[in-house]
């Protein structure tokens, strides 16, 4: 029986450690162009509604530790459906961190970034406050970055300097962690397409050869998936939720030799 005794304690050891080894150092939902819109007249569920409320209940049952959303949240700047969608981000039961795309914000339709962040906040329990911004998750910095010109409405993202000095900041103010920077526009495409591209792409790389403590650089806006490495930084895409139906858990794991790797999984709502 003694030996019995010895040989579970040590399998549920064994157990316990492969568990540990293999659970990810930070683990993060990502959901991107949602482009959520509502059914006025009829009041009927929508496409990008219905994908909206199944990725909150697969993000609420998974292992990721926090949520980020990627911009492109509204089909159009409303602020009846941006309520709509803070409403529905509140039943994810984890954190959750919202930034903004170019469908988002659009001066001349009266829904700037900062009525964009009144108004989310009134209703849900998002925990940015404006962007650019940052916020400590586990042992890493999360950067959230805009792109988003309120005032001229465009697909191709322009990072302005006063955003990228914030970045240079950030980045010198946190030398000593491991980053990962959130924003729309990607600086690597995914494919290419003249439309979307940044504007000046060159300044941003300028910043990023100055510092060696970003690991991944995760947008959306091209509603395509795909990982791609520069200067040693991923830089990964994610799928649109509200046309495909896709989401991403990425999980970065802290390697013996100081190293990271980073993993990605795509799933659908049902």
């Amino acid at each position: 029986m003694k030996n019995l005794f010895k040989f579970l304690a040590l399998f549920l050891g064994l157990f316990v450690f492969q568990t540990s080894a293999f659970s990810a150092d930070v683990s993060v939902m990502l959901f991107s162009d949602i482009h959520l819109s509502s059914d006025k007249a009829e009041n009927k569920m929508t496409p990008t509604i219905k994908n909206l409320l199944g990725a909150a209940k697969m993000a609420n049952e998974s292992s990721a530790d926090c949520v980020v959303i990627l911009g492109d949240n509204l089909q159009s700047a409303d602020r009846y459906n941006l309520a709509m969608f803070a409403k529905i981000i509140k039943k994810i039961k984890k954190p959750v961190y919202v930034t903004v795309g170019n469908r988002d914000l659009s001066k001349t339709k009266g829904l700037v970034k900062s009525d964009y962040y009144r108004i989310l906040n009134k209703f849900s329990d998002n925990k940015l406050k404006t962007v650019p911004s940052y916020k400590k998750q586990n042992d890493f910095v999360f950067i959230f970055l805009s792109g988003v010109n309120e005032g001229i409405p465009s697909y191709r993202g322009y990072y302005k300097m006063s955003e990228l000095e914030y970045l240079d900041k950030t980045l010198t103010k946190f030398k000593d962690k491991k980053v990962i920077i959130f924003q729309h526009f990607p600086v690597v495409e995914p494919k290419e397409d003249e439309t979307r591209k940044i504007v000046k792409p060159e300044n941003y790389f300028k910043i990023l050869k100055e510092h060696n403590n970003v690991l991944a650089i995760i947008s959306g806006h091209y509603h395509s998936e795909g990982v791609f490495e520069k200067d040693g930084i991923k830089h990964i895409s994610v799928g649109s939720l509200g046309l495909s139906g896709e989401l991403e858990q990425i999980n970065v794991f802290k390697n013996k030799n100081e190293s990271y790797t980073i993993t990605t999984k795509i799933y659908n709502v049902d």
